[in-house]
């Protein structure tokens, strides 16, 4: 476990003053810093925590890979409070605090004892690839999901547990890479950017904007895919790769083709064979829109623990309607035999493919 102390001053308390900001006092406190898997809920997620520097500022750095094996698969960054700085969380006006991401979008939130469906009124924040800029959020910007079971309009801050951050793909399987620091807590006042902040964000914005695109694709070597029983919308039986390595944040546009190489092994005899497309899993996709032409692309039917290797060539006759995960996903389904009698159930069990070689590149 890592335990955060910074200081600006002679220590006279565990919560102090490091002066001000644009919106009034910031407040240091002293934050045990741990991360958490999703292995409580039969998940393969991994995180890593480690304590770099940012001059003589402690820098808490996570990293890991996010997997599907548990369908909403994730990880968590906690920032624990000591009872000194949980005491002043129950006034507070909202935090800042400073953030070297990925790339991806991140969400922090209140962890408040009065929530018991993990829907803590949170808030949904951009990181720029490998430049630090500075966040802040006062209290009224968090808000509930719309999934969670409602417990009010604002956070109660008399019983905040603790501060949590997490990753925006859940279910989504690839890396991850944030670093966090310079946690404060406001206690009056609104907590808002100073003139100087503002410059480094905009700065590193403009040097992101000015860094080579990441590639498509890439070999993303030994992976396993689910092909769950889709009956209920469907014939058979799908498995969704959202992989962020797949894209890489890019959009899929009309004529673009991609080549994908493969190898696996399927769990259990197929009923039929199996088809491979493009597909937009988002709203304004109306859910479900394929990016390629049918007849989709197919794979041999095969039985259980046989080898199948293919190369096939996926050309999007549509464009996707963003550059999110969700609207660039590679499916692979395959029909089977429903239940009689039984709506929204298949005869079979859910199938998994064990891929040794999946590499896929944009041509």
């Amino acid at each position: 476990k890592i335990v955060a102390l910074v200081s600006c001053v002679a220590l006279l308390a565990l919560v102090f003053s490091c002066g001000t900001t644009g919106g009034g006092g910031g407040d240091f406190g002293t934050w045990e810093w741990k991360g958490d898997d999703d292995s409580n809920n039969g998940g393969g997620s991994t995180i890593t925590l480690t304590e770099e520097k940012q001059g003589k500022t402690p820098v808490y750095a996570f990293s890991g890979n996010i997997t599907n094996k548990w369908e909403y698969g994730d990880v968590y960054m906690k920032a624990i409070p000591d009872p000194a700085t949980l005491e002043a969380l129950k006034t507070t006006k909202g935090i800042t605090f400073k953030v070297i991401g990925d790339g991806d979008k991140y969400s922090v939130k209140f962890l408040t004892s009065d929530i018991k469906d993990g829907g803590y009124f949170q808030f949904v924040f951009d990181t720029i690839k490998g430049q630090a800029i500075t966040v802040a959020v006062p209290l009224e910007f968090f808000m509930q999901p719309p999934w969670a079971k409602p417990v009010g309009s604002i956070v109660n801050t008399e019983l905040i547990e603790g501060i949590e951050f997490q990753t925006q793909h859940s279910g989504s399987p690839g890396p991850f890479a944030v670093k966090f620091f310079d946690l404060k807590n406001y206690t009056s006042g609104v907590p808002k950017l100073t003139s100087a902040e503002e410059k480094a964000n905009a700065n590193a914005a403009k040097a992101a904007a000015g860094a080579a695109p990441v590639a498509v694709g890439g070999d993303l070597g030994a992976l396993d895919l689910v092909l769950v029983d889709n009956f209920e919308y469907g014939d058979g039986y799908q498995g969704n790769i959202t992989d962020k390595r797949l894209f890489n944040g890019y959009k899929i546009a009309k004529g673009d083709t991609f080549t994908l190489k493969i190898t696996y092994t399927a769990s259990r005899d197929l009923e039929d064979v199996v088809q491979v497309g493009l597909v937009d899993t988002t709203p304004a996709a109306n859910y479900w829109k394929w990016l390629v032409d049918e007849p989709l692309q197919e794979l041999p039917k095969s039985k259980a623990g046989e080898a199948v290797s293919a190369t096939i060539k996926l050309t999007a006759t549509t464009g996707a309607t963003a550059a999110s995960q969700a609207a660039n996903v590679l499916s692979f389904q395959t029909k089977g035999e429903g239940k009689q009698g039984s709506k929204g159930s298949g005869k079979q069990k859910a199938v998994t493919f064990k891929f040794t070689e999946f590499v896929f590149t944009k041509d």
